[in-house]
């Protein structure tokens, strides 16, 4: 189903029929990508519940959306994000955050496997010198002080390559891991 303005705008005027079109339509989606950040479906219920309460409360700015998807996406990921700072996360069963992080199968290696070729190539397509830092800093654990005075440059430089090659990387990781696999 493809949301429109004129569904948009009756959403924002407090349509319960679109709101529930909207909820069938964008739930199973939501709640995958929840389940795949939170690996607890109890805990993707509960995110899920939170965003579609958002939506429904902010419902008058949806008019302002231009892409429905990506601002549910993105809505989606905040609050993936605030819940798992929440107390109710920190302050959850010890045993079962003990168990998430413990179990690593197969899949979970692959994926790393994956995810470390995918920040190769990202740093092998960036500058020289950006290069440069980021593996002196990632792989020989050199501290900024130490890179700036090897290649007689500033600090700052320094800093400002690794904001950006990280900045690089985590794109290419949000690209390539998140958004293909449920905002088709």
């Amino acid at each position: 189903m493809n949301f429109n303005q004129k569904e948009l705008r009756k959403l924002a005027e407090g349509d319960a029929r679109t709101f529930a079109a909207l909820h069938r339509f964008f739930l199973p989606k939501i709640h995958q990508f929840a389940l795949m950040l939170l690996k607890d479906n109890q805990d993707a219920d509960d995110v899920c519940q939170i965003i579609f309460m958002k939506v429904w409360l902010k419902r008058k700015s949806l008019l302002e959306v231009t892409n429905l998807d990506s601002y549910l996406f993105i809505l989606s990921k905040n609050t993936i994000i605030d819940y798992l700072s929440s107390e109710k996360m920190k302050n959850n069963d010890s045993d079962k955050v003990i168990d998430r992080i413990d179990t690593v199968t197969p899949h979970d290696n692959l994926v790393a496997s994956d995810t470390q070729l995918l920040i190769d190539m990202v740093v092998e397509n960036m500058p020289e010198q950006r290069q440069n830092i980021y593996r002196m800093s990632r792989e020989q654990h050199l501290k900024n002080e130490e890179i700036a005075a090897k290649l007689g440059i500033q600090k700052k430089t320094v800093e400002n390559h690794l904001n950006l090659a990280l900045r690089d990387i985590k794109k290419a990781l949000f690209l390539i891991l998140f958004a293909p696999v449920l905002w088709v």
